[in-house]
C-alpha cells in the first residue's frame, strides 16, 4: 500500500490545530507581534535581517506558525523556502503544541502554496520525518488516549512506489475499543498514521457514527471493520476443509487452550466455520472470558489430503472412510476467549 503521495497529504484535521485557539479582542500577545514583524522581516530587502529574523523565529514557538505560513503562502521564493526550514525546526521541536501546529502548516503548504520549491520542501520534510518523528509521536497519543496499534516490522512498507523497511517498523492496523478517551479530536492522530491499513472498531466504542463516515473520508486508501469484544488470538487464511489457523498469538486465549499453527476449524459453538469470515463473526457473538467450544481437525497432512481428494471428487466419495479420517482428526477445545486486542 503506497503511503505517501508527492502531490497530497492528509491534512484536513490536522491543519485545524494551526488556528485552533484564539485570543480576545482586547489581548495582545507581545511574542505574537514580534512573531509578526519578524516574519515580515523574511522579505526585507538587506540580507542580514533575513538571517537574523530567520534565526529569532524559531526560538518564539507556537506564536511563530500562523505569520511564518501566511508569508510561506506568498509568491517569494526566498521567504517561502526560510519560511518552510523555520516550521521545520518547530515541527521537530518537543513542543508539543509547536509539532501540531506546524505540521499541520507544511500540509498547508503542501497543498495550497503557489511556490512548487516551497510545496515540495515541505512534502520532503513530512516525508523524511514521518517515521522517526509524526508515527513515534502519534503511535504514542493513541495509546495514551486508550487506543492500540499493531505494528508490523518484518514486512516493508511502499513508500512513493520504493520499498522501504524503517528500523522501528511501521503501524500496521489501529483499534479502537470502549477504552477509548481521545474522542472525535483524537482521532486526529490516527489520520497521521499513513500506513495504516486497518482500522478496527471495537464493540462498545463510544464513537458516532458521524465521526466514523468522516474518518472513512479522511482515510480512504484504510479500511474500517468492526469486530466484537472477544478475541480467539490467531491468524487464519481460507481452507478447503474449513478455516486455516496460520498464526497462534502468544498469551492467546488459542494459545491458552493449546490450538497450534496447521489446525483447521471447522465448527463454534455448534455451527460450522467454512471461511475465515465465520470464525471472526461467531467470536464476536461471545464476551470475553466466556467459554466458547471450538472443533478443529488436526492430524497428518496425508489423512488432510485424503479427505480433501474425496470431497473434489464425489464418485470416489466414501462416507465411512470420510467418517473415520475425520474422527481421527478431530480435536475439541474449551477456550475461555479473551479481551480483543491488538498492541504490540
Amino acid at each position: 500500500m503506497t503511503i505517501f503521495k508527492s502531490s497530497q497529504f492528509i491534512g484536513t484535521l490536522l491543519t485545524l490545530a494551526v488556528f485552533g485557539s484564539t485570543l480576545q479582542a482586547d489581548e495582545v500577545d507581545p511574542l505574537v507581534s514580534e512573531a509578526e514583524q519578524l516574519a515580515v522581516d523574511l522579505k526585507h530587502q538587506d540580507f542580514a535581517v533575513r538571517e537574523s529574523a530567520t534565526r529569532k523565529l524559531p526560538s518564539l514557538g507556537p506564536s511563530a506558525i500562523a505569520p511564518v505560513t501566511e508569508i510561506a503562502l506568498q509568491d517569494n521564493l526566498e521567504a517561502g523556502l526560510r519560511a518552510v526550514s523555520i516550521l521545520e525546526e518547530l515541527y521537530l521541536s518537543e513542543d508539543t503544541a509547536a509539532f501540531d501546529q506546524a505540521e499541520g502548516s507544511l500540509n498547508r503548504l503542501l497543498a495550497q502554496s503557489k511556490l512548487p520549491a516551497v510545496a515540495q520542501k515541505a512534502a520532503q520534510t513530512l516525508e523524511n520525518n514521518h517515521f522517526t518523528v509524526t508515527q513515534r509521536r502519534a503511535i504514542a497519543e493513541v495509546r495514551r488516549l486508550g487506543g492500540q496499534i499493531q505494528m508490523q516490522r518484518e514486512d516493508p512498507v511502499l513508500v512513493n512506489g520504493e520499498q522501504l523497511r524503517p528500523e522501528q517498523g511501521w503501524a500496521q492496523a489501529a483499534a479502537i475499543s470502549r477504552h477509548w478517551k481521545g474522542g472525535v479530536e483524537g482521532l486526529r492522530h490516527l489520520a497521521r498514521l499513513k500506513s495504516l491499513q486497518t482500522i478496527y472498531l471495537v464493540s462498545g466504542h463510544p464513537l458516532s457514527e458521524e465521526a466514523i463516515l468522516d474518518l472513512e473520508k479522511e482515510m480512504p486508501e484504510t479500511v474500517i471493520q468492526h469486530r466484537g469484544r472477544a478475541m480467539l488470538g490467531v491468524g487464519t487464511r481460507p481452507d478447503n476443509l474449513g478455516c486455516f489457523i496460520s498464526q497462534v498469538r502468544m498469551d492467546s486465549a488459542a494459545s491458552e487452550a493449546g490450538m497450534q499453527v496447521g489446525d483447521i476449524v471447522v465448527e463454534i459453538s455448534g455451527k460450522a466455520v467454512r471461511q475465515p469470515e465465520d470464525l471472526i463473526t461467531l467470536i464476536g457473538e461471545h464476551a470475553e472470558k466466556e467459554p466458547v467450544n471450538i472443533i478443529v481437525l488436526r492430524g497428518s497432512p496425508i489423512l488432510r489430503y485424503q479427505l480433501i481428494e474425496m470431497l473434489n471428487q464425489p464418485d470416489q466419495f466414501s462416507p465411512i472412510l470420510a467418517i473415520a479420517i475425520i474422527k481421527q482428526m478431530r480435536t475439541e477445545f474449551t477456550v475461555s476467549l479473551g479481551e480483543w486486542s491488538i498492541d504490540g
